[in-house]
């Protein structure tokens, strides 16, 4: 089975929502290489911006003997911020990538890209959000030694912000790695009619984004999770009201396809919003729930509701056994009101 990365679909949005290549880094390797010992490669990079449009920044490495080389990602560590100085709404996605064959001077479309990991920051006020990366891949990812780092994203509407991060990938040459590594990650609107991958106004809805899964074991599910207000400005959905609001995020796997959640895509094959008790409903009798991440946030008395709650995903669970054909379906639900930004940045392993 071909190693695979963020879906084509995935890619597509992505892509589409990055319009301008703003940066481009150069094959600086600060690391270290050990015979019969794993290396490190130390990736440090930091962009103050105000451009709007999802500005994107690639910054390329060349470890071992480049493309031409296969290896295992055994960890990543490090820390990853989003700093705001104004009070407008700003996210990055950051991404690690690879490329085979050839290590590229400047692939600008990504296309030939896989992808390792992916996170998701979002900021609505004038602070700074972190998130702390401490994954360990007991069953190492495929890569090459031709790795990039890509991330995208700044101020929405304006504002200035600083996106840094200080990871440590930690690898090793490999002959042979046919571990699968697959996206789950989506993003969906809560509170307004427009944006992300598709969007609702009622508060009772959810949405069931389906994925078929190819033959495997499945052995971890990693990334994070931010769900975050607007900025209250009229650019967005209004903030929250009342003592809460919290997110539901939820993974389930169904053998032997994806039943009513496959045949509820909208032409861009993005899920429909759908009752949330009726999305919970569809689920088999032999559904295995694989993992819930609730996020809740309390509102201060007399404060707003505007927050980004946020999480970093690691589950090990006993190798579960998929065949080509089941279905992984990641829920997404909202409870409270306003206007909400729900984003998954998940990925699965799969062993033969």
């Amino acid at each position: 089975m071909p190693v695979r990365g963020i879906s084509h679909m995935l890619v597509k949005v992505i892509l589409a929502a990055m319009l301008v290549l703003v940066g481009l880094g150069k094959c600086d390797l600060w690391g270290q290489e050990n015979p019969g010992m794993p290396s490190v490669l130390h990736i440090q990079h930091s962009v103050t911006t105000s451009k709007t449009g999802f500005p994107q920044f690639l910054y390329m490495y060349r470890v071992l003997d480049g493309a031409k080389s296969a290896a295992s990602a055994q960890a990543l560590t490090g820390n990853i911020s989003l700093e705001n100085y104004s009070s407008n709404f700003s996210e990055v996605l950051w991404l690690l990538a690879y490329w085979e064959g050839e290590c590229p001077a400047n692939d600008q479309s990504l296309e030939g890209a896989s992808f390792l990991w992916s996170d998701i920051l979002k900021n609505p006020s004038r602070s700074a959000s972190q998130l702390r990366v401490d994954l360990r891949f007991p069953h190492p990812l495929p890569m090459t030694g031709c790795v990039g780092l890509v991330f995208g994203g700044g101020p929405l509407a304006q504002g200035e912000v600083t996106m840094s991060a200080d990871l440590s990938l930690t690898y090793e040459p490999s002959s042979s790695n046919r571990n699968t590594v697959i996206d789950l990650s989506g993003e969906y609107c809560f509170g307004q009619d427009w944006g992300c991958q598709n969007a609702t106004t009622e508060d009772d809805m959810g949405f069931g984004f389906p994925i078929v899964m190819p033959a495997g074991h499945l052995v971890e599910l990693f990334g994070d999770i931010s769900d975050s207000t607007f900025d209250g400005t009229q650019n967005f959905g209004p903030l929250p009201t009342g003592r809460a609001w919290d997110a539901l995020n939820d993974f389930y796997l169904l053998p032997g396809g994806c039943g009513k959640f496959g045949g509820n895509l909208n032409s861009q094959g993005f899920p429909n919003p759908v009752l949330l008790s009726t999305l919970y409903s569809w689920l088999p009798d032999n559904a295995l729930h694989l993992e819930s991440v609730p996020l809740e946030y309390k509102i201060p008395g007399g404060e707003t509701g505007k927050a980004t709650i946020q999480k970093r995903v690691e589950r090990i669970p006993a190798p579960v056994t998929v065949n080509s054909g089941d279905c992984m379906v990641v829920i997404y639900g909202r409870r409270g009101d306003g206007a909400t930004d729900n984003e998954i940045q998940v990925k699965a392993v799969l062993t033969p």
